[in-house]
């Protein structure tokens, strides 16, 4: 872009050289030479840099880390139903605090501590099942705060990338209007004296307005993308926006290769997979409710009589109890019902998601193949621009040709600039995506 640039400043410097020949054309050239130019700031703001802003600062980030948090602590939830269940009961009795016809139990009178514990032996399979959920459901989470964080740093990428090509668009349309403006003055001068008529003056003062507009909606389209970039990114844009040549490859090679990495590390797919299975577990959990379950209860108790505490009897007791579920009101019926809905939905979900996966890689692929073409298509017009305002200015010189043809061909190239700065963000922005869905930008980004 930059060499474009350079060419094009020295198109203009011999067009001002014909103007003033002229006498019709002020000296001031379009864009400023090389050695007034900014150079590149080495501390300037990169792709990976706006995304590691943005992972620090968005707040979805925190959101999906929550709610890994949560299915962590569901599992250990899930992990306590293999344990036993342990519980300490403290009482005491008075024959003063007892109504007379309670007077049989004046054997109970004292205090009276009692451990009682209960382990399950078999649940019917819902601990395992429901255990084995819950596990999943946490491999789940980890892949939606993967997802989230992919999505972040896409945003950031385009957000970079908007900036850019912002910037790029009002400066050549800034440039555009110097020239439409150096064709009106040019033209108003020949009609004062008499070589142009009213309606090419009027026509160059039309030219003049819609790129009063366009540079108006330029600089709108700046304010936009800076603020969007300050909303996902977390600061304001800065004065340099530097690309990354790094991210000009993921190392996706070909369509199938692209594919394949999507299908194996795309975290929305993952976060599916993970999703079906954890239905599935749950599912057999709730077969379990029609299951008989084997728990073993254990009981001590120890009470004490009148005085400081004298040991006054013992009792303790081991039972294995087995329960039959015969009717529960229609809730394991539901349950299974629910459960079964629910691993259907999930994939119903799942197949959904890997065919969108393949539908964007399929349909990234071919627009990654189209701005290609589109680049390079700008590239050749810029060329074709360039030698045709070269044309312009030998054929001038000869008399063949009048200022304005030279200023309308130089503002083609500017058009041109516009595109091929266009086609770049586009290309770009489709690499992003592609990335992306892919599994690849963030790994890229973090290297």
């Amino acid at each position: 872009m930059r060499l474009w640039v350079t060419r094009f400043a020295a198109y203009c410097a011999g067009v001002l050289t014909i103007v003033s020949a002229c006498d019709v054309a002020n000296s001031q050239s379009l864009y400023p030479e090389p050695s007034a130019a900014k150079a590149a700031d080495p501390d300037g703001e990169t792709v990976r840099y706006a995304i590691m802003a943005a992972l620090a600062h968005n707040p979805e980030i925190e959101v999906a880390r929550s709610r890994t948090q949560t299915a962590s602590a569901d599992r250990l939830r899930a992990v306590g139903r293999f344990l036993p269940n342990i519980e300490a009961t403290v009482s005491y009795a008075d024959d003063s605090l007892r109504s007379s016809s309670l007077g049989t139990l004046e054997d109970r009178d004292g205090t009276t501590l009692g451990v009682t514990a209960s382990q399950p032996i078999f649940q019917g399979l819902s601990a395992i099942n429901g255990f084995r959920e819950s596990r999943a459901r946490l491999s789940q989470s980890k892949y939606l705060l993967m997802s989230a964080r992919e999505q972040v740093a896409l945003s950031a990428s385009q957000a970079h990338s908007g900036v850019v090509l912002a910037r790029e668009i009002a400066a050549h349309r800034q440039a555009n209007l110097e020239l439409v403006n150096r064709q009106f003055n040019i033209a108003e001068r020949r009609r004062q004296a008499g070589a142009q008529s009213r309606t090419g003056v009027e026509q160059a003062k039309m030219r003049r307005a819609q790129a009063q507009v366009d540079l108006g909606q330029a600089r709108a389209f700046i304010a936009g993308r800076e603020a969007a970039y300050a909303r996902i990114i977390g600061h304001e844009a800065p004065q340099e926006m530097i690309i990354d040549p790094a991210t000009d490859d993921f190392g996706l090679s070909t369509r199938d290769a692209a594919l394949a990495a999507a299908l194996a590390n795309n975290p929305n797919l993952n976060a599916a997979r993970a999703g079906a299975k954890a239905a599935k577990h749950a599912k057999n959990a709730a077969k379990g409710g029609f299951a008989p379950t084997l728990a073993l209860e254990g009981t001590y108790f120890r009470r004490y009589g009148d005085g400081i505490l004298p040991a006054d009897e013992k009792e303790y007791q081991v039972v294995a109890r087995a329960r039959v579920p015969i009717f529960a009101q229609g809730r394991n019926y539901a349950g299974l019902k629910s459960a079964g809905a629910a691993a259907a939905e999930s994939n119903a979900q799942l197949r959904g998601t890997r065919l969108f996966i393949e539908e964007t890689i399929s349909r990234s692929w071919r627009q990654l193949g189209d701005a290609e073409a589109r680049r390079i298509a700008a590239t050749h017009a810029i060329d074709a621009a360039a030698a045709s305002v070269k044309g312009l200015q030998i054929e001038y010189e000869t008399g063949r040709r009048t200022v304005i043809d030279v200023l309308n061909g130089q503002r083609d190239l500017v058009i041109a600039m516009i595109s091929l700065s266009q086609a770049e963000h586009d290309y770009r922005i489709i690499q992003y995506e592609l990335a992306a869905t892919a599994g690849r930008l963030l790994t890229t980004s973090d290297e």
